[in-house]
């Protein structure tokens, strides 16, 4: 029986110091021999290494060993004792920077501080005069210390102890394991010793839990299961750790069986720090007992436009969204169209401060798992009040925007609405349209509309509004590609339940891709997410949001290029028109989806900062993978925190628009002038500080890369809960063959120091590492640390080295090379690992292998139960003389 609660009000440390407290401690920070910062453990807490890391700093401070982070944690904020400077590292010069032919490449990461691209002067109208009041902790504390304000490490990065937590604000309650070597299989538990839990957070310790505190009901099973543990605390609200290096725990219950789908889940976003408990009540008081749509009177004080006549309103969205937060209309017009993206109002519903708008920040994102959705706000926002459902009245923020036929803009507005959402299409419905099925029109939800007439003109509208959608979308597009914007339409994969309301064990999967329908909303969303960029940078240039993406660094985009080279695939330059060249070259190519994954793999990660912040730091600014100067999120404030910050600073560009033009509506007295109060602005308490607003985005830039961690585990998650059912049903069917899922795989990552290389196997859309070091693989493995991971399928591993030998004195194949070791000639920055396969069957020869990217191989999907705890998807290689073997055809569907 799964006993995973639905949810768990999760506790935290409370560690705060007190200035004063230290006086020896804080002399040594005011002289620069102890610093502050928030430390980070690297990779994993076994690595031994973490990095102190402050704003205050040129670099970062580098821990090294057990005996400098023992009893600290990953985010405490620290006191680090600098050690001499002769033990201090040379700072690695960035890659960022482009040279030689590159020079001209990045243009649009540098666009003018002082204008637009359309020549509009980007002027600071608000005097921020409260930037400087809130700072992140470990800034404040070393203000408070008087610490240095610069630090001249020479161009060296600092190595250093930590000698003190000065602040932990840590999770108490943990989805942890018995760890694999805590236990041995005849053990008995002793009440005096402590048996190591494993968290499925790697950056964490084990867990200790004494043997008196498990009891005896327990026991029997407990490799079986998980525990819901909550860590020792001290009197003063600190964590009380054993033997130095663990931290202590009791367990509060059973979590469910360690091969349940629900508590794996639950166990994975414990892992990330998901938040999964309810809304607490004060902020679901934050929200009105009904939907109140304003009158014209409220209308017109407030400014807010009413749409429902002017704008016939569509959306289309996956067709098992429930929060639609955005529609689109159109209109032709003489020589053009006008089209209106409209999100959702939410910023109308989450006032600042409210204790609903501090959960919702404290989420920063929803969080899509296979079978269920952790929403940043409450269904009643989410599911009801903000939701563009058809047939009903919505408060939206709408930008509408004038566009010749041909796609270029001529003229936009942007403001609070009033809509109606005419009619609900998902992405097949809309495509169905495109491609001229107009049957697909009779089974839309039209929102509630029932008289013949007014359904026949409502179906005309619709199919015409969506044609001049895709019409312009695909002139956009077009543009977009002229500019350099990448685009992937790599396979991903999907489950089918036998109940999609209540998606428990999978009964089938597919591996599907983008259609034209998804990229006819996207281009519009694309569309407006640029033009409030721009606006909000425009009146509110050190405080606007942005989301931005680096060039890629050039090590791994030069590995990238000797890579293509090798299938004879030419990759000109580093900027992100020679990208979109190269994916448009390979579109009909037998690698393209191998290669999109390699050139995807390749880019850094974006990342959401205020413009201020970039042009101070001379970062480069701008988003590349789409080419543009400026960028930022504002069509889905349902489900990113971000785009809330986003919508309330246009609010406030807005007004100060209005008063720099001349139409400001209200009886506040405003000058026009640079450097006005803040004060001044009917939508003062929208506005966001510069520093206030560097906090959010970092906040943001931290849940967005969990909840992506945590989606893509559970799609592995399930995919191996297939897997499972699949070899169950295979056994049961008296089949004489043995399950082996042998499939095609492609090397698309060669990591020699790392020891690992990744396969990509496109049947099922899905890549796995391998580890040199795997003793689970048919190869032999390297030595050094093993990775301690659980391999799930012991019997499917079994049958694997029983086909082997089955195999002994099979015919040679493959690019192997027996007997003496070949040399090849060195080519350079070629990423390769040789592998050792042991002897050949046949000959009994010693064979080794050199494995490349983009070289072909075969492979058998299995499970492992990877580094952090939870299981996942893995790939036995087969070595050269298997590959011939028949390949097996992964069976889609259950049923």
């Amino acid at each position: 029986m799964d006993e995973t609660p639905n949810a768990v009000k999760q506790l935290y440390t409370d560690v705060e110091y007190t200035i004063g407290s230290n006086p020896e401690m804080e002399k040594q920070v005011k002289h620069g021999c102890v610093v502050i910062g928030r430390l980070r453990v690297y990779s994993s807490y076994n690595s031994g290494l973490a990095f102190v890391r402050s704003g205050a700093f040129p670099a970062d401070v580098v821990v090294k060993g057990y005996g400098s982070i023992n009893r600290f944690l990953h985010n405490d904020v620290v006191a680090v004792q600098l050690l001499p400077m002769e033990q201090w590292e040379d700072v690695v010069s960035g890659e960022l920077e482009p040279d030689g032919d590159d020079k001209d490449e990045f243009r649009t990461m540098r666009p003018d501080s002082e204008r637009l691209p359309d020549g509009r002067r980007i002027t600071r109208w608000i005097r921020d005069t409260t930037m400087n009041n809130r700072k992140n902790r470990e800034m404040w504390l070393a203000e408070m210390m008087s610490a240095p304000t610069e630090h001249n490490w020479h161009g060296k990065k600092p190595s250093g102890s930590v000698i003190a937590v000065l602040e932990r604000k840590h999770p108490l309650l943990f989805v942890a394991r018995l760890a694999d070597d805590a236990l041995s299989s005849q053990e008995v538990i002793q009440d005096r010793r402590f048996y190591r839990f494993k968290v499925f957070d790697q950056l964490l310790p084990h867990i200790a839990v004494f043997g008196r505190d498990i009891p005896f009901s327990l026991r029997e099973s407990i490799r079986e299961r998980f525990y819901l543990l909550r860590l020792e605390t001290t009197t003063g609200g600190d964590i009380v750790w054993a033997e130095s290096r663990f931290p202590t725990a009791r367990i509060i219950s059973t979590f469910g069986s360690v091969h349940s789908l629900r508590a794996n889940t639950f166990a994975i976003c414990s892992a990330h720090h998901i938040v999964t408990d309810d809304f607490s009540e004060e902020a679901c008081n934050c929200i009105p007992d009904r939907l109140i749509i304003p009158n014209s009177e409220e209308m017109k004080r407030t400014g807010r436009r009413d749409l429902r006549r002017e704008e016939f309103v569509c959306s289309i969205d996956p067709a098992t969204a429930r929060d639609l937060d955005d529609a689109l209309s159109i209109t032709l017009l003489p020589g053009g169209y006008r089209v209106g993206v409209h999100i959702a109002d939410v910023s109308h519903f989450v006032s600042p401060g409210s204790a609903l708008d501090e959960e919702g920040r404290a989420r920063a994102t929803s969080v899509y798992l296979v079978d269920r959705v952790y929403h940043m706000l409450p269904r009643k926002l989410s599911e009801e009040y903000c939701s563009l459902h058809p047939g009903s009245d919505k408060l939206a923020f709408s930008a509408i925007f004038q566009l010749d036929l041909n796609g270029k803009l001529k003229g936009e507005w942007f403001g609070k609405s009033v809509i109606r959402n005419r009619c609900r299409l998902s992405y097949d419905d809309a495509q169905r349209i495109i491609d001229g099925n107009l049957t697909t029109l009779d089974a839309l939800d039209y929102g509630g509309v029932t008289d013949r007439r007014e359904l026949s003109q409502l179906k005309a509208r619709v199919a015409t509004s969506v044609k001049h959608l895709f019409d312009l979308a695909s002139k956009l597009r077009a543009a977009s590609f002229e500019r350099g914007r990448l685009a992937f339409s790599t396979p991903e994969i999907g489950f089918h339940f036998e109940d999609i309301s209540n998606p428990t064990h999978p009964i089938g999967f597919n591996v599907h891709r983008q259609i034209e329908a998804n990229w006819l909303v996207e281009e519009f969303m694309l569309l407006a997410n640029l033009r409030v960029a721009q606006k909000i940078v425009q009146y509110l240039p050190d405080q606007a949001i942005l989301r931005v993406h680096p060039p890629p660094k050039r090590v791994p985009f030069e590995q990238l290029k000797v890579s293509l080279a090798r299938v004879n695939i030419e990759l000109k330059g580093r900027s992100n028109k020679s990208l979109e060249q190269l994916l448009n070259s390979v579109r009909d190519h037998p690698l393209r989806d191998e290669i999109s994954i390699m050139v995807k793999n390749t880019l850094s990660l974006a990342k959401y900062c205020t413009n201020g912040e970039n042009f101070t730091n001379k970062v480069p600014l701008g988003h590349y993978a789409l080419g543009l100067e400026w960028y930022t999120h504002f069509t889905s404030p349902i489900r990113r925190y971000a785009d809330i910050i986003v919508h309330r600073q246009l609010l406030c560009a807005l007004e100060i628009e209005s008063i720099v033009k001349g139409k400001h509506r209200t009886g506040k007295t405003c000058a026009g002038a640079v450097g006005m109060e803040v004060e001044c602005l009917d939508s003062a308490e929208f506005f966001t500080s510069t520093y206030e607003v560097m906090n959010i985005a970092d906040e943001c830039n931290e849940n967005k890369r969990a909840a992506d961690s945590v989606s893509e585990a559970s799609l592995k998650l399930f995919f191996c809960h297939y897997l499972k059912s699949l070899r169950s049903l295979w056994v049961s069917s008296n089949k004489e063959d043995p399950f082996i899922p042998r499939v095609d795989a492609v090397v698309i990552s060669v990591a020699p120091e790392k020891k690992v290389l990744m396969l990509y196997a496109r049947v099922v859309g899905i890549s796995v590492e391998i580890s040199l070091k795997s003793k689970t693989q048919k190869f032999v493995a390297e030595s050094g640390n093993n990775e301690n991971r659980d391999e799930s399928n012991k019997e499917e591993t079994a049958s694997l080295h029983s086909e082997i030998r089955r195999k002994r004195g099979s015919a040679t194949g493959g690019n192997h090379r027996g007997g003496e070791r070949q040399k090849s000639p060195p080519r350079a920055q070629e990423a390769k690992i040789t592998i050792n396969w042991g002897l050949h069957p046949q000959t009994n020869e010693k064979v080794e292998e050199e494995i490349k990217e983009l070289m072909m191989v075969s492979a058998v999907l299995t499970i492992k139960r990877n580094v952090k705890g939870y299981e996942e998807p893995d790939m036995i290689m087969d070595p050269p003389w298997l590959r011939d073997e028949k390949r097996m055809a992964i069976p889609t569907s259950l049923v």
